[in-house]
């Protein structure tokens, strides 16, 4: 991760309160610690909580999946369907996976099915507690702001809590 001077004051935050988890009472001491010490996963996790940036909704950027579904995606669902291979899309620090659900149901919107083969999705990111938001498929409608209510209804399943879950058909994309 990289933090240019301009956002050194997020950085400070984020290490203020990490250190409060990792049981420090003074963050300098807690920033010595970190550079010091050879992380276990679980305290690389925890600070990759505080240090990543979660921020994010379903189809943000509205034109970026248009040029994915009227330029990049249909020249490689050709290419991938001539050669006899599944189409394969990495979404990388997909923080807790409306981008790589976007992706899916902008293929589903396309009539590319994600069973047998045809498109996969895979979602990573640094941040293992994101992950498991992703992997749970559940959101608030904070997640839906700009998203024409018709995807929603289509592709999310109403639950208890204002929570919406995504569709197995999207899920296992």
């Amino acid at each position: 991760l990289h933090f240019p001077r301009q956002r050194w004051g997020s950085l400070t935050r984020a290490l203020n309160v990490a250190a409060r988890e990792f049981g420090f009472i003074d963050p300098e001491e807690c920033a010595h610690w970190l550079l010091t010490t050879a992380l276990s996963h679980n305290e690389m996790a925890t600070l990759a909580s505080y240090l990543t940036i979660g921020e994010t909704y379903f189809l943000r950027e509205p034109r970026h999946f248009e040029l994915l579904r009227d330029v990049i995606l249909p020249e490689r669902i050709r290419s991938r369907e001539a050669s006899g291979e599944g189409l394969r899309i990495w979404s990388a620090a997909c923080s807790t996976g409306e981008e790589p659900y976007s992706i899916a149901i902008t293929l589903a919107e396309m009539g590319v099915r994600s069973s047998g083969g045809a498109a996969t999705v895979l979602a990573t990111d640094i941040n293992p507690r994101s992950l498991r938001h992703a992997s749970e498929g559940l959101y608030k409608q904070w997640s839906f702001r700009g998203v024409d209510s018709r995807v929603r209804k289509r592709y999310f399943q109403e639950r208890q809590g204002g929570r919406f879950e995504v569709i197995p058909e999207i899920q296992e994309a």
